[in-house]
């Protein structure tokens, strides 16, 4: 302990670091203010020792950090990393700095956490889109920790909300053959090929002429981990009708384009496909198909058609690109008619002795 004029000064050491920092004690409102005996100090030192012993200490430097000091580090890091979904992750962070602001992330209490949900459902927010919202801040609070910014008993609680909305979708080959012929012929292919192996829009777009090995009997496609979401590479025979849909996009192969999959946008042949919001919802609409169909929704219909037709786990993630049998088993949608047949045949084998 030292004194600098009035004021009062402790020195300890944390983490490796020594530090130097005014003693700072609160009066009677609560409101800390400079020590100005020595017993003050001790006190405050002690104090101190106390939270470095007790894996609670917080650095000058890092009680000024704010909340958006954690997201532009997460940021970072992530685009360090190169992981694609940088761009949604930067959406997401908006609210996030929008409602803490300049908020010291020390200072951030499970009841500010409780406020923002409440705004954000408020503002008609879905469940899904606040809980990734709050994992980016459960994330960013973590790579503080573990770059020793913060101890973790500085870090909030951040529980998840319920989440009650998990889409159900899915194309009966019946409704893709409807809604193919209101589609331009390049989304036709796409759109095709997607119902046929279920591959993400993003992969399928990325897919290019140097990825398919022509020279066997069966066409097979090279795919690298990085147009893959998962980020493992794998081999997709191309066999069928999926083999017709490649022979139309080698007749519609554009010279000087990679690309297996592109279309004309804005008067503008050889683009990628991107975006055809406007496009799907007028298939939709003219094949009298629900609106709320999503393109995604062939994934799952992909999945749902290779077990049905007897293709093993295994065999079905190999083609849709799904990397774990949890995530894979979350496509196995069942029909209304499906549990209905399933009773049935309880009720035949019961009339028949079986059981």
């Amino acid at each position: 302990m030292y004194q600098r004029g009035s004021a009062w000064w402790v020195q300890y050491r944390a983490n490796g670091q020594r530090i130097r920092e005014a003693a700072r004690i609160p009066d009677k409102d609560g409101v800390l203010r400079p020590a100005t005996t020595e017993a003050e100090a001790r006190r405050y030192l002690r104090a101190r020792r106390a939270d470095v012993l007790g894996g609670r200490f917080l650095s000058p430097q890092a009680a000024r950090l704010s909340v958006a000091d954690l997201l532009d580090a997460l940021e970072t890091h992530l685009a360090a990393k190169g992981i694609r979904s940088l761009a949604k992750v930067r959406c997401h962070a908006k609210a996030l700095r929008s409602f803490f602001a300049l908020e010291r992330a020390a200072e951030v209490t499970p009841a500010s956490i409780e406020r923002f949900k409440a705004e954000r459902r408020a503002a008609g927010r879905a469940a899904a889109t606040v809980n990734r919202e709050l994992e980016i801040l459960r994330q960013a609070y973590r790579l503080a920790v573990r770059h020793r910014h913060l101890a973790p008993p500085n870090v909030p609680a951040i529980d998840m909300l319920p989440v009650d909305n998990v889409r159900q979708g899915f194309f009966t080959p019946k409704e893709i053959s409807a809604l193919l012929p209101h589609l331009e012929p390049d989304l036709r292919d796409f759109v095709e090929w997607a119902s046929l192996t279920g591959q993400r829009k993003g992969e399928a777009s990325a897919l290019a002429w140097a990825m398919l090995d022509r020279s066997g009997a069966v066409w097979v496609f090279q795919i690298p981990a990085t147009i893959a979401k998962n980020k493992h590479g794998r081999t997709l025979p191309v066999v069928g009708v999926a083999r017709s849909v490649i022979e139309r996009r080698l007749q519609a192969r554009r010279l000087g384009l990679d690309l297996v999959f592109h279309r004309t946008s804005k008067g503008k042949p050889g683009q990628p496909v991107a975006l055809f919001d406007k496009a799907w919802r007028n298939a939709l609409k003219a094949a009298g198909l629900p609106s709320e169909r999503l393109f995604h929704d062939l994934r799952r219909s992909a999945a749902r058609n290779l077990r049905r037709a007897g293709a093993s786990e295994t065999e079905s993630m190999r083609v849709t690109g799904h990397k774990t049998p949890s995530m894979f088993r979350r496509y196995s949608i069942t029909t209304d008619d499906e549990v209905a047949a399933a009773l049935q045949r309880v009720d035949d084998a019961i009339a028949k002795g079986h059981i």
